[in-house]
Order: structure tokens, then sequence, then C-alpha cells
């Protein structure tokens, strides 16, 4: 087992100096993952269980209300992030599934143009950590190949869920 450092710096943290004698870092990341989620109509054998509210639905009955979450997204919410990231001038991360990208076309080159950096988040919205080395690679490989065909760019890193 690895060990935890609960303790840190303590009372002697290190003097941090931000450029532009800024005060503070912050670092935005969008996750765009609409579309790429578990879903019946993909076939899967459950629908997404992550959702703003929980489901007394049985896991093979859809959702109509957490895909409306996830639809939302992908035909407003994106655009919207983008637009308020832009007037105030906010680069940020947006963690990319590829089935998200290529379900709405348009996004990933306009991620790309309004200067935000695009990290992969898997090929599909799921667990890589379930997957066996060879399965994960193989994802990994077929997600990187359409964040980079979707967006123009290869993605410059990565985040699973």
């Amino acid at each position: 087992m690895n060990e935890r450092d609960f303790i840190g710096y303590g009372p002697n943290p290190p003097k941090i100096e931000w450029p532009d004698s800024a005060r503070v870092a912050v670092s935005v990341v969008v996750n765009y993952e609409e579309g790429s989620e578990y879903s019946l109509l993909d076939g899967d054998p459950h629908r997404e269980t992550n959702s703003e509210v929980p489901s007394p639905l049985p896991l093979d009955e859809r959702d109509l209300a957490n895909e409306s979450f996830f639809e939302y997204g992908s035909r407003v919410g994106v655009w919207r992030i983008m637009d308020i990231l832009g007037q105030y001038r906010v680069p940020a991360t947006f963690f990319c599934c590829a089935l998200a990208l290529e379900r709405n076309p348009q996004v990933g080159p306009e991620i790309v143009r309004r200067g935000h950096e695009v990290f992969g988040h898997g090929y599909r919205w799921e667990e890589y950590y379930k997957m066996d080395r060879d399965t994960e690679r193989e994802a990994i490989r077929k997600a990187v190949e359409s964040i980079t065909r979707t967006t123009g760019e290869r993605p410059l890193g990565w985040y699973t869920r």
C-alpha cells in the first residue's frame, strides 16, 4: 500500500510567485462527454447511472431525464460555456470523449479555433480501470485517432473516468 501525505508543508509553505504578480492561478476544465455515456440505444447492457439526480428507474430502462441532461450539454451547454470563456478571455482545457466529438462534429474544431486545449477523455465515457491492458491500449489508440481527426489536433493529455 502507498502511504498518503496528510501533513504537507505544515507551517512552512513554499513562496509561490505567479506570472504578473497574480494572487491565484485557476485551471478551468470542461468535460465534454455528451453522447459517449452508457446508453441502451447504443446497445449497452445498462443506461448511464451518473446523473444530476438519482434515478428510481431500473438500469435496463431508459432514463429520459438523464438523457436530456446529456443532450442539453451537447446542443446548448458547451456553446454557452465557450461563449462565456471567450467573453472573459479564459483559456480552458476540454476533456473530450471521442464519440461525443464524432456525434457533434462542430464542437471539436471550435474548441481549437477558440484557443482551448484538447485532452483525451476516452472514446466512450467508460471505466478504463476495468479493462485489461491490451483493451485499454486499443481504446486509447482509437480515441486519440478520432480526436485528432475531429479536432485537427492530437490531444495534449489524457484523463479517463
